[in-house]
């Protein structure tokens, strides 16, 4: 059963008891970081280490960098714990353990919208690989069939470890509302990004080419030079 409590102003998100006073450390800034994996305007992503133990921590910073998408928080959850939910949702239930489990989500409101926001992540050994490649699209597949879909279906998202075992990450694990839609989104966004010679795994019906459409769209030169200069914008700090 999820839990919560409220420390020092945040909320604090956990299945496990124990996470309960790892996620006060984590407010208290009592960690020791040990690799830096990104750290931009939208996420920061960090290895820490707390009690001896590794964990991967992120701020999904875009969630309250975004003027449009913090007002939002007022009707959400928010991504951090979303994505707790789903994520422990696929591997308890759906007996999913290619999930890298989610075991902590913690957030600040101002004004009933979320002004800061992260999660705790099981740390795993592994790197994408593309020796790989055709097993990640088989497992995202049966992700699909119970409704669920990625959101950036893509190499490094698939880690595989010196065994082979697989862990997927960066994804909240939402469910499909629009038919196939994002089925097929996630087959195309791999397809055309990562994998030109990717057999396409799915009857190519009306939500394939809604989605071939949707990809084509955000492909156009100026579509992507409005995002562009968007995301100049916003790293100077302008609020759009």
């Amino acid at each position: 059963m999820l839990k919560n409590i409220d420390y020092k102003g945040y909320n604090l998100y956990f299945y496990e008891d124990k996470y309960k006073e790892i996620g006060k450390k984590i407010v208290e800034k009592e960690y020791k970081v040990l690799n830096y994996i990104k750290d931009t305007k939208r996420n920061f992503v960090v290895l820490i280490e707390i009690d001896s133990k590794k964990y991967i921590y992120k701020e999904p910073r875009n969630e309250f960098r975004i003027p449009q998408r913090q007002f939002m928080t007022i009707f959400k959850k928010g991504e951090a714990l979303t994505t707790l939910e789903n994520v422990n949702k696929l591997i308890e239930e759906n007996g999913k353990s290619e999930f890298a489990k989610i075991y902590l989500a913690i957030n600040k409101r101002k004004n009933r919208m979320i002004v800061e926001s992260s999660f705790l992540m099981e740390y795993f050994e592994g790197e994408a690989n593309y020796d790989f490649i055709n097993k990640e699209v088989e497992l995202l597949k049966t992700i699909h069939d119970l409704g669920v879909y990625h959101g950036d279906f893509n190499p490094g998202n698939f880690l595989v470890s010196k065994k082979g075992e697989i862990k997927i990450i960066d994804t909240q694990g939402k469910k499909m509302t629009f038919g196939k839609f994002r089925a097929h989104y996630d087959m195309l966004t791999m397809k055309i990004d990562s994998y030109p010679d990717m057999i396409y795994p799915y009857e190519k019906n009306i939500w394939y080419y809604t989605a071939l459409g949707m990809k084509k769209l955000k492909r156009l030169k100026f579509v992507e030079e409005v995002k562009k200069y968007k995301k100049t914008l916003r790293d100077k700090g302008w609020k759009i």
